[in-house]
């Protein structure tokens, strides 16, 4: 965890020693191999194999980025085998941002296997808020329009972890304990859902774009061709 962007929080900053990002990685990969099976997840990993310069300077709002980690993260990954069942897994919402080599990079390090996960519709939302909001101990009832929810969400761009982060601040240890007097409305959940930025319509485009044309998962079969008969 090297620290949200723009949060002034910088861990691990030093080159060498106990607070340097090569003994982090290293500490990481150790307790995964005595702890296997273990699970190492990337939160925005485009950020980590970013080497332009430029575009990190424009985009990244943090005074150092990940991308510090990337020689040392490399040299880690390089030495692992399969049977010592370690699955590493990188979440990314700007994958455009890596190109040529860096994009080459990212690509070997995850075997060229990605997953694009589609924005939810609008029966989709319908069941998200329905199981977040009993998963996070909130009662469901008449006046709790659901519906209108899941209508703003699915316009809006919003995703599954928006309607998560809303639920967790509505449902505070208080307002559990108030929910016998007082039911759970729609109108709890707008003002919080509406300081979360959402999935705009063109980022999306610009994400799907990439994925298909650099996703070979998600590429379509290519059609038989068609004997030709002889005359």
């Amino acid at each position: 965890d090297p620290g949200p962007a723009g949060s002034g929080r910088i861990k691990y900053p030093d080159k060498k020693g106990p607070n340097s990002a090569v003994m982090m990685l290293h500490m990481v990969f150790k307790v995964a191999k005595a702890l296997a099976p273990s699970v190492i997840h990337f939160d925005e990993v485009e950020w980590t194999f970013l080497a332009d310069k430029k575009k990190v300077k424009a985009k990244w709002t943090g005074e150092k980025p990940p991308s510090r980690f990337m020689k040392d993260l490399l040299k880690e990954a390089k030495f692992l085998k399969e049977e010592e069942r370690i699955l590493m897994i990188g979440n990314t919402r700007q994958p455009f941002l890596c190109e040529k080599g860096d994009l080459k990079k990212m690509n070997t390090f995850f075997k060229d296997f990605k997953l694009f996960m589609p924005m939810p519709d609008y029966a989709t939302m319908q069941l998200v808020w329905k199981t977040l909001i009993v998963r996070h101990q909130g009662i469901i009832n008449d006046d709790l329009d659901i519906q209108t929810l899941a209508w703003i969400c699915t316009c809006s761009g919003y995703t599954a972890g928006s309607v998560d982060a809303v639920c967790r601040k509505v449902l505070t240890e208080r307002r559990k304990q108030r929910l016998p007097i007082k039911p759970l409305t729609h109108a709890e959940f707008i003002p919080h859902l509406a300081k979360i930025d959402p999935v705009f319509k063109d980022e999306f485009d610009l994400f799907a774009t990439w994925s298909a044309k650099n996703n070979p998962q998600g590429k379509q079969e290519d059609k038989p061709k068609k004997e030709k008969k002889e005359k």
